[in-house]
């Protein structure tokens, strides 16, 4: 057979050198096939996404998870709090999903473990460094053209009391103070001509009506009238005094000193006088006669109701000064929240005070009674 014939017929039965006949040509070196190498490489490359995509299927499914959960949330724009109120959640979530993005990224570096060890905080680090969604009260936008305004929240309204002293003598005049279009409260004197029939119908045209129990004035050429309370006295005779003036009317809710600055400046007096009120649930005023009256004190001690007068409307009973004593009471009123005056049963001062009452609403003050006062 040729050589050349030979070789080929060798190689194509798949022999070996060693099997090849001596004396023949050599055969040529065998080369593995570019082929295979590129698969090879493919084959790694395909083996490491494998690996890199699994590890980043434990993450991301549970930040989707969490985003689609925040958006859900969002959509619904607000949520009920704890309380009850509606809170609007919509710019909080989005900070909360920039937070979820840059706690993806730390769980890679430090994946946080919990202290139990149990298999569920294994597997989930993410959801272990996710923020809590804090209660964020809702902000009241501004209104827009159209939208109706919410009503004002004002301060309390100030309040003020009206005693009208010295009646007893003139029923007509009672009358007339007792149907102003605001309250005021009627001091009655004991003992005298009317006392009882005006108390009766003060009480009977709703009007509170108070004691204007007579007390020794500093001028002793001054008469405080029938039932005075004298310095003079002993206590059992201050006491009996008292109580022939309260029994005068059975609708007395109060009591205020008629004249008494002699007497109201003594404590120990006033101790006296006072806690014969205090047995009947009865309050004082002390009119404040003079500025040295311990009697407002007295009661506060002895837990009295008690108050103290701001100003005499009607000192000069002038119409000009007496609307000019109602400015005073309003501004008193608006410092304090609370103001009390006491006027006396003169023609001018009616007719101020019913001019007065349209002034009282413009200025937002409520008129009311004495005890009211007290309660505020």
């Amino acid at each position: 057979m040729p050589p050349g014939k030979r070789t080929k017929t060798w190689r194509a039965r798949g022999r070996g050198k060693e099997d090849r006949p001596k004396g023949g040509p050599p055969a040529p070196k065998r080369r593995p096939p570019t082929l295979l190498l590129v698969a090879w490489v493919l084959a790694v490359i395909f083996l490491a996404s494998l690996i890199y995509f699994a590890a980043e299927s434990r993450r991301l499914p549970k930040l989707t998870a969490e985003l689609s959960t925040l958006k859900t949330t969002k959509d619904s724009q607000t949520r009920t709090a704890p309380s009850g109120a509606k809170v609007d959640t919509a710019s909080p979530k989005r900070e909360q999903v920039r937070d979820l993005a840059s706690v993806a990224e730390q769980s890679d570096e430090k994946p946080e473990s919990s202290s139990s060890g149990s298999d569920n905080s294994a597997q989930l680090p993410l959801r272990q460094t996710l923020p809590t969604l804090a209660y964020t009260p809702k902000v009241k936008p501004a209104p827009r053209s159209g939208d109706v305004p919410s009503p004002d929240i004002s301060p309390k309204q100030a309040k003020v009391s009206i005693v009208i002293d010295d009646f007893g003598t003139d029923v007509g005049i009672a009358k007339q103070f007792a149907s102003l279009p605001f309250p005021v409260t009627l001091s009655v004197l004991p003992h005298l001509a009317h006392s009882r029939e005006i108390a009766e119908l003060a009480h009977l045209e709703g009007r509170e009506v108070i004691l204007h129990l007579p007390m020794e004035p500093l001028n002793s050429r001054e008469s405080p009238g029938p039932g005075a309370l004298l310095l003079s006295m002993s206590g059992e005779e201050m006491r009996r005094n008292i109580r022939a003036a309260l029994d005068t009317s059975p609708y007395f809710d109060g009591v205020n000193n008629h004249m008494g600055s002699r007497m109201t400046r003594d404590a120990q007096i006033m101790k006296t006088v006072l806690s014969e009120l205090k047995g009947r649930d009865l309050f004082f005023i002390d009119s404040m006669t003079t500025n040295e009256s311990k009697g407002w004190k007295v009661a506060l001690e002895l837990k009295i109701p008690t108050l103290k007068r701001d100003i005499f409307l009607d000192d000069d009973p002038s119409s000009q000064a007496i609307r000019s004593q109602i400015e005073r009471l309003v501004k008193i009123a608006k410092i304090r929240g609370m103001a009390l005056a006491i006027g006396h049963p003169h023609k001018t001062t009616l007719r101020s005070l019913q001019e007065a009452a349209a002034h009282f609403r413009e200025e937002g003050i409520e008129i009311v009674a004495a005890r009211d006062l007290m309660n505020k």
